[in-house]
């Protein structure tokens, strides 16, 4: 036998299994594309925390009773006016973003710089790390900006962040209900981070999320069984049902 024959011979033997080996690279492409986004962290990550602020009924109505009592009573004007800028603050203060940066990297990531749009109002911020000397985080607190015009907060000095350090910034006060993604930009010198949206899910969706490889798993294995099945199925002899005269 030939060369040719005997390719046609392998050909003809393979011919029943070419869906089958096609359907599994594409589950194994899928899979592996899939766990290099989810396990190869980008240089600089940024997760995104979206917490909304509800005070109790109570602490409002305990605070307009002290705040209606300085007004009314104190004849000091910095105690009045220290009295409304907390009111004002607890009326303008509906939710809160943490922003958290992290270096996968074992060199310094310099020149940070983010543009946040959409932003309604910002009452207060702060920042922590462990790997920032204190004076490198008082300057990053006094870099954050919020131009109320536009409803940007941006940094005014851009940040350098350590081999495998992190920081976190924390805002407050007022944000529209967009995807955190579209309305925040983090760059760098050489590169732009990964936005990372924090979510919870419940019901069947964190179920998919929770065992997604083993639900992967089991669906291939199924596809595999009845791949096979169909296949003993069209190579079973079909009995003859004709009458002969």
């Amino acid at each position: 036998m030939n060369v040719k024959e005997r390719i046609k011979e392998v050909n003809k033997t393979m011919e029943p299994y070419y869906l089958l080996i096609m359907m599994l690279v594409f589950f194994i492409g899928g899979f592996i594309a899939i766990s290099k986004f989810f396990f190869s962290p980008p240089d600089l990550l940024v997760k995104v925390t979206k917490e909304e602020i509800n005070y109790p009924s109570s602490i409002n109505k305990q605070y307009m009773d002290i705040f209606s009592f300085v007004q009314d009573s104190c004849k000091s004007k910095q105690t009045k006016d220290q009295s409304l800028d907390v009111y004002n603050y607890l009326l303008q203060t509906k939710s809160q973003r943490i922003l958290e940066f992290q270096n996968n990297t074992k060199n310094t990531i310099k020149a940070i710089n983010i543009r946040m749009t959409s932003v309604k109002n910002l009452t207060s911020c702060a920042v922590s790390s462990e790997y920032l000397l204190e004076q490198e985080k008082d300057k990053v607190l006094k870099s954050i900006i919020f131009q109320k015009e536009s409803g940007i907060i941006y940094l005014k000095d851009a940040v350098n962040l350590p081999p495998n350090g992190s920081l976190k910034i924390y805002l407050w006060g007022d944000f529209d209900p967009i995807e955190w993604n579209e309305t925040l930009i983090v760059d760098y010198d050489g590169g732009k981070a990964k936005i990372e949206n924090s979510k919870t899910f419940s019901g069947l969706k964190a179920i998919l999320a929770e065992y997604f490889y083993e639900i992967m798993f089991v669906v291939i294995l199924t596809f595999i069984f009845i791949y096979f099945l169909q296949i003993r199925k069209d190579e079973t002899p079909k009995k003859d049902t004709g009458e002969s005269n």
